[in-house]
């Protein structure tokens, strides 16, 4: 049991480095969101998340290679990955306008929150994998 604990200790502590960097790429996209929107109230709720995405974007590949994976990956994967995880937001912010969540902001805070696993796993696969 106990070395079954320490064979995951290292998935474990990237996890929490993931959550770490994630957390403040989230942040980063939040703040741009609700900048975005108090500069430009008739802007559309999908443009604003655009800015935002772009701006954690850079947060988020370079904690991601620097702190979390600890090593170079390639930034044309992680912006596919990414994309597709936008793609996958846009999806579910458009699940909730619909169904009639009216606050913008709010509608962007819960589909930023379903994508992070997604993004963890495609990125320790393919964008940080290891050499084999």
């Amino acid at each position: 049991m106990i070395s079954s604990l320490q064979q995951l200790k290292p998935l474990l502590m990237q996890l929490l480095r993931f959550g770490l960097v994630g957390g403040l790429a989230t942040v980063v996209h939040l703040a741009m969101a609700w900048w975005a929107i108090q500069q430009w109230p008739e802007l559309s709720p999908f443009w604003v998340n655009l800015i935002a995405f772009v701006v954690a974007f850079q947060v988020s590949f370079w904690g991601h290679s620097r702190f979390t994976f600890r090593q170079q990956g390639h930034w044309l994967k992680f912006l596919s990955v990414t994309v597709t995880g936008f793609a996958i937001n846009n999806s579910f912010l458009w699940v909730f306008l619909t169904l009639g969540v009216e606050d913008s902001f709010l509608a962007i805070c819960l589909s930023v929150a379903l994508v992070p696993l997604f993004v963890f796993v495609a990125s320790k696969l393919w964008v940080f994998a290891q050499p084999r």
